[in-house]
């Protein structure tokens, strides 16, 4: 069966889907996920700011109950509450959104409710562990190359239109960064695809049926995308409408190939506050040890000195492998999720394996021991004040500070660092945090303008929290 472009909106309103759970009760918008009233660059969820931290074992974790159900108890009991929801079904043990028929050929007008459900099934068992999930709307690589081949929306896979009719390739060969394939052109202000992007639309839809009755999502649109603004532009206001119409306000997000955040393609996002509410760096996190951390700081004093707004920087995976295609360095990947933290970021997650730690246990201990900083030391009132240390014998050193208060000093493998506390004005002292048991030890006396501040270990990361004696 092959449809007419004109026939298609009737013929998708017309689907219905098997009943879903009831939404969570009593939830108001003010109870939403969005940037902290007080301080936009944090989030703030339930009318309180929170600090995202996470990781899981995989991207499309809701795909997966039997992992989903794991990861989630795991995250709930070490302080995480942010993982990420690529709408993806290339991996085992998925389902895909659509219903095939006896002959293997997928109908895009029957949507498959396992894959909704369990995508309800997800967001209400998070709600309920007050975890945020990031959706990515457009799983990027389900559709190329080996992907493309068995995705629903090749025409060569359904009933519902022709590579000729849709203009769709049977093969796409192409890595996404090197050939953005015309799946990712329907937009009217590109190929304007009327008949692929009604479909695409229902899909949306769908999703949007699921989510917007819960408070604890994000949405992005793309994993690392290449694709033309338009693109993204395009779902980003589609979305809103949707959402508008709701009466339910939505956190946007593109994220964006680049490994260089201050590259031009990243600028279609924040220079769009009118899309976009919040940024995702995760790409920066493919920078080596050296280089990772400048940028960020670089892209927050950007945000905060535009006219466009001060706005949460989330990073939704953080890699454990120095390029791609090498192997894991757990250290790096450790490195990594905490100078997100320590560069004022609003988010911070390990990414699956074998690119990162995911859920494992040192992913957990790393968790817990970062939420135990953070919930002695008011990240939300810290400054990256990376000026105010010196005369550092190891491999990197980052201050948090609310000057004259609190200093909380990450050491990447410990060693000896100074710290300027001449604001302070008093007696202080500091507890050191061992990251590898997440164990904050006995308080010790400092003194003077400069403390001179030596870990217990030389071996792995530590933190230093100094306060008023």
């Amino acid at each position: 069966m092959h449809i007419e472009t004109a026939l298609v909106p009737a013929l998708l309103l017309s689907l219905t889907f098997a009943a879903l759970a009831q939404p969570p009760d009593a939830v108001t918008n003010d109870d939403r996920i969005r940037p902290w009233d007080d301080l936009p660059r944090f989030w703030q969820y339930k009318g309180e700011p929170v600090l995202l931290i996470g990781g899981s074992d995989e991207d499309n974790l809701f795909n997966d109950p039997a992992l989903m159900a794991a990861n989630l108890s795991a995250l709930a009991e070490c302080g995480g509450n942010y993982i990420r929801g690529t709408l993806s079904w290339r991996d085992e043990n998925n389902v895909p959104p659509y219903v095939a028929g006896d002959d293997g050929q997928y109908n895009l007008e029957r949507l498959n409710p396992e894959f909704f459900q369990r995508l309800e099934d997800c967001c209400r068992e998070c709600y309920e562990r007050d975890i945020i999930i990031q959706i990515e709307v457009w799983a990027t690589f389900d559709y190329y190359r080996d992907q493309w081949l068995a995705n629903p929306w090749n025409p060569a896979n359904n009933v519902n239109y022709t590579a000729e009719e849709s203009g769709l390739p049977t093969e796409w060969p192409h890595h996404p960064a090197a050939n953005p394939q015309p799946f990712f052109y329907s937009p009217p202000e590109l190929n304007d695809n009327e008949l692929v992007r009604g479909y695409q639309e229902a899909f949306v839809r769908k999703v949007l049926e699921v989510t917007l009755r819960y408070p604890n999502i994000l949405y992005c649109m793309d994993n690392e995308t290449k694709t033309p603004p338009q693109w993204a532009w395009y779902w980003a206001e589609f979305i809103r409408a949707e959402a508008d119409g709701q009466g339910v306000p939505v956190q946007l997000t593109e994220m964006w190939d680049d490994w260089n955040i201050l590259a031009e393609r990243h600028s279609h996002t924040y220079s769009r506050p009118d899309i976009f509410d919040f940024v995702d760096v995760s790409q920066n996190n493919w920078m080596d040890w050296g280089d990772h951390y400048p940028p960020l700081l670089e892209y927050r004093a950007m945000l905060a000195d535009s006219p466009m707004g001060i706005r949460p920087m989330n990073n939704v995976k953080v890699y454990g492998k120095p390029v791609p295609g090498q192997e894991l360095d757990p250290a790096l990947n450790v490195d990594r999720f905490w100078q997100n933290i320590w560069a004022g970021c609003a988010s911070t997650r390990f990414h699956r394996p074998d690119s990162g730690l995911g859920c494992s246990e040192l992913a957990q201990t790393s968790i817990r021991a970062a939420r135990a900083i953070t919930d002695a030391f008011d990240v939300f009132a810290a400054e990256p004040r990376p000026d105010l240390l010196s005369g550092h014998e190891g491999s990197g050193a980052y201050l948090l500070c609310v000057e004259g208060e609190a200093y909380a000093v990450y050491l990447t493998a410990g060693g000896t660092v100074n710290l300027d506390i001449a604001a302070m004005g008093e007696p202080a002292e500091v507890r050191w945090l061992d990251v590898e048991t997440a164990e904050l030890g006995r308080s010790a006396a400092i003194e003077g303008d400069t403390a001179t501040l030596a870990s217990p270990g030389t071996e792995g990361p530590w933190c230093a929290l100094v306060t008023a004696r």
